[in-house]
């Protein structure tokens, strides 16, 4: 970090309006991972200008280079020609991730720079999935060539904020940096949860005295950030991890003044779509490295053009994780051809991508699913899970969890009496309780059916019914 960046960065975090920040995060980017995004970029660019997007062949070669590394990729393409059976090589799965990650990574692998990042959780079955520094700092090159397509031209320069990141949880890190790969542009990621600042007054005023020219985050937190009136107007929104419904994509336009980029991404996958400028409800493959199949459910075959499927991803850039027919959980249809807004790499419509889903408080007051997450993720006793409101007050946790968590006993009250029941149990349904606020009741249910499909971990059956009554 240079003198200078290091001077612009101390102005933002010791703004009188800033956010209690609670981590301090850089993005371990030396020289040689510097090279290998600005390559990366070059190629991106290249691939893009002259629509070379990776088809089956590309998938092909990026398979036989992996195929001696990873002992995974040896197991899977055993007694199969890649060129001949392309179609039969079995699919890496989310368990795959949970179980055999260390088969994965290549052998001949350096493992001192890796980086950890859970997933969020949203399928109740969050992955660990190891990354490198110079796979996650290839988002740059990626993200700026899509806001260049709505009209934004990256400032790179320490004076500049790039981008804001808005969350809105009860509990999450909250941070501000330099991007090595933009010059020393700024970065921060805030908490729009009033807890997360001295004065909530100061959020507006925060936004504005950094003046980012993107503000990025899920829909969940841009439409908070909508309906608490925030007034600024950047040059572009970056909405990204859930599925954003065209309604409040129109409505966050209008409330912002400015476009609105729906961004496909997954923490296994990285970026995989952006949203296309002339059909917004389609998005083109963004990367070059990339090779995306649409697969039956029923039979696993490879469906032709227009047909709906399971989103299969092989290839990336991450040395750690690299993707061989990586099924995704996520439904939709592939289409080829020329796009009048000039982007002719694959067109994807998404069928069922991650709908943000919040739960409220008796009090009416939101929830972030996150946040309930978090206390479920770093309780050891559960495996799997799913939460349900299906009243205003009234919510079942079922779990996938240990013996000594779902085995009933006999506890001992104060009158000296006994009653069956489970303490790990009523410890986590005190904690739930206590962030659904006063007047909610959680039932724990420890016969959560497993099926091997990807489980919603979430759901307000409540607000539904709700919004369909209105």
């Amino acid at each position: 970090m240079t003198e200078v960046w290091a001077e612009e960065l101390g102005k933002l975090i010791h703004s009188t309006h800033a956010p209690i920040w609670n981590a301090s995060i850089g993005d371990r980017i030396e020289k040689e991972d510097f090279d290998f995004v600005q390559s990366f970029k070059k190629s991106l660019y290249h691939s893009k200008e002259n629509q070379n997007y990776l088809d089956k062949n590309g998938a092909i070669q990026f398979l036989r280079k992996n195929q001696f590394h990873s002992s995974f990729f040896r197991t899977q393409l055993e007694g199969l020609s890649p060129d001949d059976d392309y179609a039969s090589i079995p699919f890496t799965t989310r368990e795959d991730l949970q179980t055999k990650i260390t088969e994965i990574i290549p052998s001949d692998m350096d493992l001192t720079r890796m980086v950890v990042n859970p997933t969020s959780g949203t399928t109740g079955l969050p992955i660990l999935a190891p990354n490198h520094p110079r796979a996650v700092g290839c988002y740059v090159p990626l993200i700026e060539w899509t806001v260049e397509r709505y009209g934004v031209v990256p400032k790179h320069n320490p004076k500049s904020t790039f981008a804001i990141q808005l969350c809105y949880q009860e509990k999450t890190i909250v941070y501000a940096t330099n991007h090595s790969l933009a010059g020393g542009a700024k970065f921060a990621k805030i908490n729009l949860h009033p807890l997360a600042w001295k004065n909530p007054n100061d959020i507006e005023k925060f936004i504005k005295e950094c003046s980012p020219q993107i503000l990025t985050g899920d829909p969940y937190a841009l439409e908070m950030a909508m309906k608490m009136g925030l007034d600024y107007k950047p040059e572009v929104i970056h909405s990204t991890a859930l599925e954003l419904t065209t309604s409040l994509r129109e409505r966050l336009k209008k409330h912002f003044q400015c476009p609105v980029i729906n961004f496909y991404s997954l923490n296994e996958t990285g970026p995989i779509a952006y949203a296309c400028q002339a059909n917004p409800d389609w998005m083109h493959i963004l990367p070059h490295d990339i090779y995306v199949e649409i697969v039956s459910n029923e039979t696993g075959e490879v469906e032709s053009t227009g047909n709906v499927g399971e989103i299969v991803v092989t290839g990336g850039r991450n040395p750690y994780l690299p993707l061989l027919r990586y099924k995704t959980g996520d439904r939709g249809e592939l289409h080829y051809g020329v796009c009048t807004c000039g982007d002719h790499f694959p067109r994807l419509r998404l069928l069922s991508g991650r709908k943000p889903v919040y739960f409220t408080k008796p009090n009416e007051e939101t929830v972030n699913p996150i946040d309930v997450a978090r206390i479920l993720r770093r309780n050891p006793h559960i495996y799997q899970f799913q939460v349900e409101q299906f009243t205003k007050r009234n919510f079942i946790c079922r779990v996938s969890a240990s013996s000594e968590f779902s085995e009933l006993t006999y506890i001992s009250g104060t009158s000296g009496s006994t009653t069956q029941g489970n303490t790990l149990q009523i410890q986590l349904q005190l904690e739930l309780e206590s962030l659904f606020g006063f007047g909610s009741e959680v039932q724990i249910d420890t016969k959560f059916q497993l099926d091997g499909k990807k489980q919603i971990a979430f759901i307000n059956s409540y607000l539904e019914r709700s919004e369909k009554t209105q």
